[in-house]
């Protein structure tokens, strides 16, 4: 820092030093000019005072010269910095499109050295197409035209497809100049690429939810109605075949039957999509869903909730339900694991929500192959779909940790 500090203080003395001689050469000039004008005879040291007012105020005049030119240098170095280092490639043109400066992305995008000399109209290629003849009177950089606009530049002996936007300025001389910014559209459209299949994964996503919803409640409203129905039937029939034990033996095993697949469509239905995560929220469905799997595979499931009672939006508690459903049954069926500890913590501050299940079984050792697998991929894709982030840890014969952070907001 204090280095930086001495080189303003260098440059400003040096100013002073090379300004310092002119000033007092034109201040005599000054003082002798109005002496001769009034045509009065003042004696030399009489002279002094006026020659030290003029010298002040040259001297204050060379300051305020000193303190624009260092402001106008700096907004220029920045300016220049930003182009310099932006990795779109920036070409300014004068009047006669003459592209007379050019960042370093351009110069690789045109294969260009410093000391070439190009018109644009050299580089780009028949716009707006490769099967069109360029028509100047309808050229984009003459007419008032929506940005970006797309076209192709000649570089090196192929025809690059990128995006331009165009700007405008004013030169020295009061004529006017162009800023052309040039991307490939392969680069854009990858991007534009990731957000369409964030967004297809998430209309799945969101009408697998529908679906599962849909088939939960004609399952539990339908057929689970139906199935009691006929339980109750039964119980009936049984009831008034007191003196047939053969009928009475087939009717108990008929109940038991009914009741099984009674049983297996509520289940069915809860892991389609338990009614509850509509009704109560994640907390109470995440708890009912840990007992039944926890009883079911002889696992010990420690659940801690730290918040406040406020639900959160309903894509992220079905994200988060089913993320937790996801690694729970993939625990069951690799990890050997006893124990399992998952932690929910919604922190108001910063208006995110952290989910964090931990496993004690044998671990596994992560490669891309199983970090493309179905499982780690959904549990991956619901928490990038909704700006969050994922991660998991598995180290063998220590266990896996998952964690996930998705912004409330």
């Amino acid at each position: 820092m204090n280095s930086g500090n001495r080189v303003p203080n260098r440059s400003f003395y040096l100013f002073l030093m090379k300004n310092g001689l002119i000033s007092m050469i034109v201040s005599l000039i000054i003082v002798q000019s109005l002496v001769s004008m009034l045509h009065v005879d003042i004696h030399y040291l009489d002279k002094l005072p006026l020659f030290f007012f003029v010298f002040i105020i040259i001297t204050v005049f060379f300051m305020i010269i000193f303190i624009q030119e260092r402001k106008l240098l700096s907004k220029q170095e920045q300016i220049i910095a930003v182009i310099k280092n932006s990795t779109q490639s920036i070409f300014i043109l004068d009047k006669n499109k003459n592209i007379i400066s050019l960042n370093d992305a351009g110069k690789d995008l045109l294969h260009l050295q410093n000391k070439d000399v190009v018109n644009f109209c050299d580089v780009c290629s028949t716009f707006p197409g490769t099967e069109k003849i360029c028509d100047v009177s309808k050229c984009f950089l003459n007419n008032d035209q929506e940005n970006p606009v797309e076209l192709y530049i000649k570089s090196y002996k192929e025809l690059i497809p990128v995006q331009a936007t165009i700007s405008y300025y004013t030169t020295p001389e009061n004529e006017k100049g162009t800023v052309i910014g040039l991307q490939k559209i392969s680069e854009k459209r990858k991007e534009e690429q990731k957000k369409i299949e964030k967004m297809i994964t998430h209309s799945i996503f969101q009408a697998q939810e529908r679906e599962r919803k849909l088939i939960s409640r004609e399952l539990h409203d339908g057929i689970g109605q139906s199935l009691f129905g006929i339980l109750l039937q039964a119980e009936f029939i049984k009831s008034i075949s007191k003196n047939n034990n053969e009928l009475d033996t087939q009717l108990e095993k008929h109940q038991r039957m009914i009741t099984q697949t009674i049983e297996d469509v509520r289940n069915l239905s809860s892991e389609l999509r338990p009614s509850t995560l509509d009704d109560h929220g994640l907390i109470v469905t995440l708890k009912n869903f840990i007992r039944d799997f926890g009883n079911r595979f002889g696992m010990q499931i420690n659940f801690t909730y730290k918040g406040c009672n406020q639900r959160l939006p309903s894509s992220i508690e079905t994200a988060l339900y089913r993320i937790a459903q996801e690694a729970l049954i993939n625990a069951a069926k690799y990890s050997s694991a006893e124990r399992i500890d998952i932690v929910i913590d919604v922190d108001k501050p910063s208006d995110k929500v952290f989910l964090s299940i931990s496993d004690f079984g044998k671990g596994f050792e992560l490669n891309p192959s199983n970090r493309k697998g179905v499982g780690i991929y959904s549990m991956e894709e619901r928490a990038s779909i909704l700006g969050g982030d994922f991660s998991i840890v598995s180290e063998i014969g220590k266990g896996t940790q998952i964690q996930v952070i998705i912004p409330i907001g």
